[in-house]
């Protein structure tokens, strides 16, 4: 068989290997960690087929038509502005699995090369999975997509654009936050204060409306194991949806609460955070065409059949109430 047939047989194989592989691929990326799981279990990501950018429709103000009425009364009827746009940047998260010739040459089996080209395949997978999770409690620098430092800011009064919309001008676009050192100075445990602070937290968040309450508490391994100590005793109910998935998780007031080693203070129990996020007004946007798909396979110039392709991801982290989230931060022990 000539060279160059072979490697587009080769090019087929491993092509036709992702595109069978691929749905599970996905599945097992939003599955591999809490957050990205309670996501993908909740419906809560969405396909956006292209464009320059993603659009989420803000609703920050209520109408001033409404009147208590009785026979004979006249209702206004003036047409208020309510609603606004967040624009989101379109993110890409890309990996490049490289093939050289030799290796090519020396599988020659097929067999050989399926397994050189799961092994490639898994690695990527593995490395997509650790890069989506760091990114999710950084805040945006680069080419990365939103985290939750920038939809959950800890001073969200700073003057700053969250999608494209002022979060100092507007009061309406700011989440909750408690700074955790300065709210509880005359007790700074979290064994004294950290139920009080989650409790203070909650309330904010949801300001009593069931659809405001949030769903899911993330936070880092000390603040998780510090709440487990407070809360031993209690009688907690499993989330079966998690306990199913196989995700260690405790409950605070029927919130499932999960903890991510991507979360972790740089030192074990300082200033850790703890977010309360409702994922109703939480979405990932993804790109259909984009979704974990491999790229055709490029010759690498000035190489000797060494060939290239890229596994890409095109997606923002949104939400379109950010009043609705809060955090605790500065947690020490």
């Amino acid at each position: 068989m000539p060279v160059n047939s072979r490697t587009e047989s080769i090019d087929n194989l491993y092509t036709t290997t992702w595109q069978n592989m691929k749905t599970d691929v996905a599945d097992q990326i939003y599955s591999a960690t809490p957050f990205f799981f309670w996501m993908k279990n909740k419906g809560n990501m969405d396909p956006v087929p292209g464009g320059r950018f993603i659009a989420e429709p803000l609703r920050y103000a209520k109408s001033d038509n409404i009147r208590w009425v009785q026979k004979g009364s006249t209702m206004p009827l003036a047409d208020k502005e309510f609603l606004t746009e967040a624009i989101w940047e379109w993110r890409y998260l890309a990996d490049s699995i490289v093939r050289f010739g030799v290796d090519d040459q020396q599988n020659r089996g097929r067999n050989q090369i399926i397994d050189l080209a799961l092994a490639k395949m898994q690695n990527s997978r593995d490395s997509l999975i650790d890069a989506l999770e760091t990114t999710l409690f950084d805040a945006q620098t680069g080419n990365e997509m939103q985290g939750l430092a920038d939809l959950i800011a800890t001073d969200p009064t700073v003057s700053t654009t969250v999608g494209g919309v002022n979060q100092n001008t507007y009061s309406w676009w700011q989440n909750q936050q408690i700074d955790f050192d300065t709210v509880y100075t005359a007790a700074p445990t979290f064994e004294a204060s950290g139920q009080t602070a989650m409790a203070r937290l909650l309330n904010l968040c949801s300001n009593n409306l069931r659809q405001d309450t949030p769903d899911l508490i993330l936070s880092g391994q000390f603040a998780y194991e510090n709440y487990e100590i407070v809360s031993l005793g209690y009688q907690q109910i499993v989330n079966k949806e998690l306990a199913d998935a196989g995700f260690t998780h405790q409950v605070y007031k029927g919130i499932p609460m999960v903890w991510s080693p991507a979360a972790n203070a740089t030192t074990y129990g300082e200033d850790e955070l703890m977010y309360f996020i409702n994922t109703r007004f939480l979405r990932l946007k993804y790109d259909p065409q984009m979704n974990f798909d491999m790229t055709e396979w490029k010759p690498i110039p000035d190489q000797i059949q060494d060939r290239a392709a890229q596994i890409i991801f095109a997606g923002n982290l949104v939400t379109n109430r950010r009043r609705v989230h809060g955090v605790i931060w500065n947690i020490d022990g």
